[in-house]
């Protein structure tokens, strides 16, 4: 979420490329669309993740992902009261490349704390 948060706010403030309901301030409404609306579909994607399928279905469930994502963005980029998503140089097709990078490195992250926790689970009993 942290990373999610740390990417929208750069491409948002720092280069405009794209913006939540209002441009160029910090509005409250697209602070909620990241911090209620990212979490829950991140959590979705993990959870669902085919962790034992083989790569072919790895590939697929993150194309599906994101097709589904970018879908979604394309409902927010109409007129009201359906669209509250704006580009500035941002298009579409940055979006097709970035997301799945994002949602694999959201995969690897959650792998990364499994291992971690794997490890602190393991010495813990090591030491009892």
């Amino acid at each position: 979420m942290a990373f999610q948060f740390l990417f929208d706010l750069l491409i948002e403030f720092k280069l405009e490329g794209y913006w939540y309901f209002s441009k160029g301030r910090i509005d409250w409404l697209g602070f909620l669309a990241r911090t209620v609306l990212v979490p829950p579909v991140n959590m979705m994607y993990i959870n669902f993740y085919p962790l034992n399928g083989g790569i072919r279905e790895k590939g697929l469930y993150i194309i599906f992902w994101s097709a589904g994502i970018l879908t979604y963005e394309l409902i927010t980029l109409l007129p009201a009261p359906w669209g509250y998503f704006h580009y500035g140089w941002w298009k579409l097709g940055y979006s097709a490349i970035v997301d799945p990078i994002l949602l694999f490195i959201l995969l690897m992250y959650f792998k990364l704390i499994c291992s971690i926790e794997l490890k602190m689970v393991l010495k813990k009993q090591h030491l009892e």
